[in-house]
């Protein structure tokens, strides 16, 4: 159930935009593709020694982002490469990331703020502070630069010079092979390639600089610049969390029921003040409404864009702002949420109240979370001076561009690797396709029952297999059902992590996670906490009130030995009309011991069945 990258988020990944694909196609270069000659004339294109005495460049601007309009300001830092990437944007607020020449941080648009430290995010910062600082002009440039092609786009030739700085992810800089300007750079990020775009040069103080950068679905235009002499520590200094957050009463910390609805943890929050209605609780999901809550709350969208997740594809978005999100005693203010159009299985808890949407890394930037799955309990505790007095294990987070989750290193089966912990994942521990290759894991488990699960974006895929061991922290689980997919698009296809670890692996423990401290703790548990594995052979879905869709029968399970086949549709179950069955509750029925007889009445074609599906 996840994930939601944020529009303007794709602006500020090292000032790269994602787009969906690049119509201009790379050809080989001959032997006349010089890069220390085409360096120089790109350099002299730009105004050459006008640069001289040049420390940081500012740029400030009108900017849209997702149909919305505000402004924007760029700061390069010529000399030491800290960069800053400053949005206002109309409904969505402030957004920053800025490189303080140490460490990469970001500010969201809920005001949250969080360093990018993982490896791949601290490779990109390198290469991201080299393109700020021009490193590529540099003599000594510190970086293997070579030809990678040419290529025409929108009819003008363009040469491309592949730039690798030590310790850096690679990145293309195109060069407009008659203007020796440069066009567009691009880079790998962990889900997709990244494109930002120059255009509209025009000559200020005698050095040349665009005026239009610009993306999918993002475009700066540049109003004016300003070239200082000397760089301005306090353009690049950390952004500054906005006093949005608070504890009603003056409590210390707030403790509020959890609800486990098919095995996805849901809290009751108020939106504006209004009746609190069930969120999904996501490390990493930001705050999201419904369509259908927002029309129950009377909140207006405004913008169009997109947004991608677990699932292969993308789902639309519009934003909103919201008076406070409260949870217990624990309040943000003034805060932006999307509002997504998801459908209805997403939201359905058949007679009970819908789920309203996603609340998530908000929270957890500000509060440490602590989860106790089998009290059913979340604990909210005010980060600022907050110290964890337990006994459990400490083990370190860190953060990456994108998705927007904690990590951790873990290993399966004593291969190491980066895990996103994800509080939205209602289901299985997941192996990732490129960590699957790597480690061979791929051979080991090569096939299982098929599972389909849904997430924003659509469905993913993978095949169930028992891990021999799973080790995070010092702790150690055997033999968990794991999922294995060979997704190739969503953020379960991210090449720079492991896999994705939730319900199934957090039950195990009591978990608290302080973002602030980078931590997150694991107690043990003092209640077993059940995970409802589906015993029925059936994948489905609820798509309206009257029906659940079978949409995978697995081979030779219980099901398929009755003879049900996907397409066939659930209508009732032990005797009740599923207009009174939600997903979770089929969930939990599923889930039941082994030998548990559930009776269905199955659409099959045009005939009704009766059958008796025995759990196995």
């Amino acid at each position: 159930m996840r994930r939601q990258a944020l529009i303007f988020a794709c602006v500020l990944v090292s000032s790269l935009v994602p787009v969906a694909g690049h119509a201009a196609q790379t050809q080989s270069v001959g032997a006349a593709c010089q890069p220390d000659q085409l360096l120089k004339e790109m350099r002299w294109a730009l105004g050459g020694g006008g640069w001289n005495g040049v420390a940081q460049t500012s740029a400030y601007g009108k900017a849209t982002i997702a149909g919305l309009r505000g402004s924007a300001r760029f700061d390069d830092d010529l000399l030491d490469g800290r960069y800053a990437r400053r949005f206002e944007i109309a409904v969505m607020g402030s957004s920053a990331e800025v490189y303080d020449g140490t460490i990469a941080w970001a500010q969201d648009i809920s005001g949250g703020v969080r360093p990018y430290d993982s490896p791949y995010a601290r490779e990109l910062t390198v290469t991201q502070a080299f393109l700020s600082r021009r490193g590529y002009f540099d003599p000594n440039p510190g970086a293997a630069i070579r030809c990678a092609g040419t290529r025409v786009e929108g009819g003008r030739a363009q040469i491309v010079l592949r730039v690798q700085p030590k310790r850096g992810s690679s990145a293309d800089l195109a060069i407009d092979a008659q203007t020796h300007l440069l066009t567009s750079v691009s880079m790998r990020t962990s889900l997709d390639r990244s494109v930002v775009t120059y255009s509209d040069y025009r000559t200020l103080d005698g050095v040349v600089l665009p005026f239009s950068i610009s993306g999918d679905g993002s475009d700066f235009t540049v109003t004016r610049y300003a070239l200082r002499r000397r760089a301005r520590n306090t353009d690049f200094a950390r952004p500054a969390a906005p006093n949005n957050a608070r504890m009603l009463g003056g409590a210390a910390s707030t403790t509020v029921p959890m609800t486990l609805d098919g095995r996805q943890l849901l809290v009751w929050a108020s939106i504006g003040g209004h009746a609190a209605m069930p969120f999904i609780l996501d490390t990493g999901g930001h705050a999201i409404l419904t369509t259908l809550a927002a029309k129950t709350l009377g909140v207006h969208a405004s913008g169009a864009g997109s947004s991608g997740g677990a699932g292969a594809g993308t789902i639309s978005t519009a934003y909103t702002r919201v008076k406070s999100i409260r949870i217990g005693a624990a309040e943000l203010l003034d805060q932006p949420m999307l509002i997504i159009p998801y459908p209805y299985e997403f939201y359905e808890r058949a007679q009970k109240t819908p789920i309203a949407g996603i609340i998530g890394l908000e929270f957890f930037e500000r509060y440490a979370t602590r989860l106790d799955y089998g009290d059913r309990t979340v604990t909210f505790t005010p980060l600022a001076g907050y110290r964890y007095r337990g006994a459990g294990d400490a083990v370190a987070l860190t953060f990456e561009t994108d998705p927007d989750l904690p990590m951790v290193v873990a290993a399966a089966d004593g291969h190491p690797g980066l895990f996103g912990v994800d509080t939205g994942n209602a289901g299985h521990l997941i192996l990732f396709f490129g960590y699957l290759n790597r480690t061979g894991l791929a051979t080991r488990y090569a096939s299982g029952p098929l599972v389909i699960g849904h997430a924003t974006g659509g469905t993913n895929t993978s095949y169930l297999a028992k891990l021999r061991e799973f080790t995070i922290g010092d702790r150690h689980l055997y033999g968990l059902e794991t999922g294995f997919t060979h997704m190739k698009a969503g953020s379960f296809a991210a090449w720079t992590q492991a896999g994705n670890l939730g319900f199934a692996v957090l039950s195990h423990f009591i978990p608290t996670f302080d973002y602030a401290n980078e931590r997150l703790y694991l107690d043990s548990q003092r209640r077993a906490t059940p995970f409802w594995e589906n015993r029925s052979g059936i994948s489905f879905e609820k798509n309206g009130p009257s029906a659940f869709d079978i949409i995978a029968v697995q081979p030779d399970g219980a099901a398929a030995k009755l003879g049900i086949v996907a397409g066939d549709r659930i209508l009732v179950v032990n005797g009740r009309a599923v207009e009174y069955i939600s997903g979770g509750d089929l969930t939990h029925i599923f889930g039941a011991a082994a030998g548990t007889n559930v009776r269905l009445r199955v659409a099959h074609r045009k005939a009704l069945r009766d059958v008796v599906l025995v759990l196995r």
